[in-house]
């Protein structure tokens, strides 16, 4: 019993599917490496790694509490634990209410700036599912989220207000993360119109393609004037030649707008922030 209710609310906060983990993980430690002069083994990087773990988490429990006639509905979400009366909302709210106490107990390893920007983030979170009932962009509103990550990494290293290069960092982010919650939101397109859900799938329409590839270009263009602002040589150049090779291939992916391969191309956006920050860290190595 007590196994098959752990199993059930570890796919609940989706621990089963860490993609998302790993995609809120890489920006703060895009900057964290690069405002630490490559230094990520301190406890600023515990913090922001258990901090992104139960974020997402958090992200995932709000989610289905208020997406759960939406939920049951939708082939793909049908059979998620909550929608599927599968788990009661006394569970729901138990581990939200744990998550949130082990985040929020972070906070005081951090100092003022740092809380401050948590506590927004933290409530950006909470309102994010509500925003696909009223936003036409709610990918936008996701990817603001994100991005505060990079500011927070900012203040938390260095306690001060971000600078220029951290600013970029979090345009970069903005623009990374909606472009590839496009492409996730493009294979649930259909059911997202039958159940009038919004999405910036649903709002590019037939130039979805043209703008995520557009997104894509602005973001590793960004990265390019990073990498000259803070005077990277060959290996974060290599590094980027190598993840803007697979956001052309992610390009090739959703082309054709088939789900599985739009699903395809979203999963592969965890590699590029490998690869990104890969090569941030390896030029502080020589």
């Amino acid at each position: 019993m007590f196994k098959n209710k752990l199993c059930l609310y570890i796919k609940l906060m989706r621990l089963n599917s860490p993609i998302g983990i790993f995609l809120l993980l890489w920006p703060p430690f895009w900057v964290i490496a690069s405002s630490n002069d490559g230094s990520i083994y301190n406890y600023v990087s515990l913090i922001f790694l258990i901090g992104v773990i139960t974020s997402r988490s958090i992200g995932c429990v709000i989610n289905d509490f208020f997406d759960r006639d939406y939920d049951s509905k939708v082939l793909r979400t049908k059979d998620r634990p909550y929608a599927s009366n599968l788990i009661n909302k006394k569970e729901i709210f138990f581990i939200f209410i744990l998550l949130s106490l082990i985040n929020l107990s972070l906070l005081i390893f951090l100092n003022l700036k740092t809380i401050l920007l948590a506590l927004i983030a933290i409530m950006l979170i909470i309102l994010y599912p509500l925003t696909k009932r009223f936003l036409k962009a709610p990918q936008i509103f996701l990817g603001f989220t994100f991005a505060i990550s990079t500011l927070m990494a900012f203040t938390s290293i260095k306690n001060e207000i971000p600078d220029f290069i951290t600013w970029m960092f979090f345009f970069a982010t903005l623009i990374w993360v909606t472009m590839f919650d496009t492409m996730y939101a493009m294979a649930d397109k259909d059911d997202d119109l039958k159940i009038r859900i919004n999405s910036t799938a649903i709002l590019f329409g037939n130039y979805d393609k043209i703008i995520t590839g557009l997104l894509q270009f602005i973001f590793f263009m960004i990265f390019i004037y990073i990498g000259y602002l803070k005077q990277y040589g060959w290996i974060f150049y290599l590094f980027l030649i190598f993840a803007t090779l697979i956001g052309v291939y992610n390009q090739v992916l959703i082309n054709k707008r088939n789900p599985k391969f739009c699903i395809m191309a979203f999963k592969n956006n965890q590699y590029i922030g490998l690869l990104i920050f890969s090569g941030i860290y390896g030029e502080y190595l020589i």
